[in-house]
Order: structure tokens, then C-alpha cells, then sequence
């Protein structure tokens, strides 16, 4: 896969995340007081992973990801 940033090729790995709550949220919407499934996926987020999820349901811990080691910007697919 070539960097969307510098055309160069990305080097292919995991993404390994250990954190209780992981997920994306749009840079204008403010951060729930409380994280809940709905309130981040009210405010457009994305749930990657949260207390619940077990890694064998969703592969949760290890995902695919590509790093531009010269832009320093990792793309990685979520479900």
C-alpha cells in the first residue's frame, strides 16, 4: 500500500491496542463525559474496541495497520 501523504510505500503490521476504551471521534465533537457505545457513535465516533468486547469476537487487539515511517501516519482497518 502507497502513503496517501508521500506516495511512498507503507510498511504492513499490527495495531496492537490494550486500552479499555478505544475510538475515534471527528476533531470538532467534544469528548463524552461518559463513555458509552452510543455516545461516542451520537457524536459520529467510531468504536474500535471498549470494556466488553472480547478480542476473539472482534479481533480487537491486533489490526491490520500500514505506518509511513517518513510521514509518520498509520492507516489501519477497523470492524
Amino acid at each position: 500500500m502507497n502513503c496517501p501523504v508521500c506516495g511512498k510505500e507503507m510498511e504492513p503490521g499490527v495495531l496492537n491496542t490494550l486500552a479499555n476504551w478505544d475510538y475515534f471521534l471527528p476533531a470538532d465533537v467534544p469528548r463524552p463525559k461518559w463513555l458509552t457505545t452510543g455516545g461516542i457513535e451520537k457524536r459520529g465516533g467510531i468504536l474500535l474496541q471498549n470494556l466488553y468486547t472480547s478480542p476473539k469476537d472482534a479481533g480487537a487487539w491486533e489490526r491490520p495497520a500500514w505506518v509511513c515511517r517518513t510521514c509518520k501516519k498509520i492507516i489501519m482497518e477497523y470492524w
